[in-house]
């Protein structure tokens, strides 16, 4: 077998390959450009599978259905772009009111020295890592532990030098997205209680826990996918989101179709995340909706025919920006 990955071609070759497979464009210079900006991977190989025709061999080449052009994967390309821009936006916002309240717990319960609130008997351990044969607890407070005692990133770093002490106000604004789950994760219920609680603005139950824990590891999940370019409409994530009737049936979902994977660890599930997430403050979802709704209304006008595949794909119905105005009561 080669070691060799697919060669080099030129933007003219790149072309020439996507008109011999029935692929129709109006505007070579345009499509040229695209390339040059978005790379044929990026573009091609990631937006191009709802526009080929239905191989009988895996090993034919690829054949777009007759009438696909250039435009109509750019377009899919675009709406793409423009959900990573929404999901980025409202997990920014999403970390910092969690990373607020985990720190304010984190303080309130053990206080503000590092060496009290970040004792092994304050978290449990977790499960055992098959890359380091280390328990999840040992791995993250060894992480932790350097960027202690090693900050190379403002305000860490200033903390260490003038203070000698690093609060969780402070350390959490060095703590990466999954890094921040992971010590939730692995926090006592009183903690766990307490973080959820504040965000959502009443007592949680332990069905709440868990969901809000799943919750935050489908954000996580999306939010990596976000900020590196990942595509979004059609991803799905290693979590699972339980079934909690009040929120998926906003969205259509009975117990038997989540039975059945819908809405589970999908963008509908990202959505039902943020729903929970969101229910003691109304704005931080209405935002996302209509900037969602924007986007999705901008893609219908240009690609009507693919509109009701890209909702699918998403996990989402037709009507879910009435389904969530209402929910919310606006």
């Amino acid at each position: 077998m080669s070691g060799m990955g697919k060669p080099f071609l030129s933007l003219e070759k790149q072309i020439e390959k996507l008109s011999s497979r029935g692929l129709e464009i109006k505007s070579v210079s345009d499509a040229k450009q695209q390339l040059l900006r978005t790379t044929y991977y990026d573009l091609i190989n990631g937006y191009k599978d709802v526009f080929l025709v239905e191989k009988i061999d895996p090993e034919e080449e690829d054949q777009y259905i007759r009438g696909t052009t250039f435009e109509d994967i750019l377009d899919l390309y675009n709406l793409d772009r423009e959900i990573r821009h929404v999901t980025l936006e409202v997990l920014l916002d999403i970390e910092c009111t969690f990373y607020s309240s985990l720190a304010y717990c984190l303080s309130e319960i053990y206080g503000e020295k590092q060496e009290d609130y970040l004792k092994k008997e304050n978290f449990r351990l977790g499960r055992k890592q098959r890359h380091n044969n280390r328990f999840e607890r040992d791995n993250l407070l060894w992480k932790i532990g350097k960027k202690i005692n090693e900050p190379d990133e403002q305000p860490l770093k200033y903390y260490k030098e003038q203070y000698g002490n690093i609060p969780p106000w402070i350390l959490v604004k060095g703590l990466s997205f999954g890094e921040l789950v992971m010590l939730y994760k692995l926090s006592s219920d009183v903690v766990k209680s307490n973080v959820i609680m504040n965000i959502i603005g009443r007592e949680a139950s332990d069905h709440d826990k868990e969901f809000f824990l799943k919750s935050m590891e489908i954000f996580n999940r999306y939010r990596n996918l976000a900020a590196h370019g990942g595509r979004i409409y059609n991803n799905w994530t290693n979590f699972e989101l339980p079934y909690k009737p009040e929120l998926f049936r906003i969205l259509g979902i009975e117990k038997a179709a989540h039975n059945k994977g819908k809405g589970r660890n999908d963008y509908a599930a990202f959505t039902i995340g943020l729903l929970f997430f969101f229910q003691n403050n109304h704005r931080g979802m209405l935002e996302f909706i209509i900037y969602l709704e924007g986007s999705m209304s901008e893609y219908q006008k240009k690609q009507p025919s693919h509109y009701e595949w890209t909702l699918a794909s998403l996990g989402i119905p037709s009507n879910y920006h009435r389904s969530f105005l209402d929910h919310i009561g606006l």
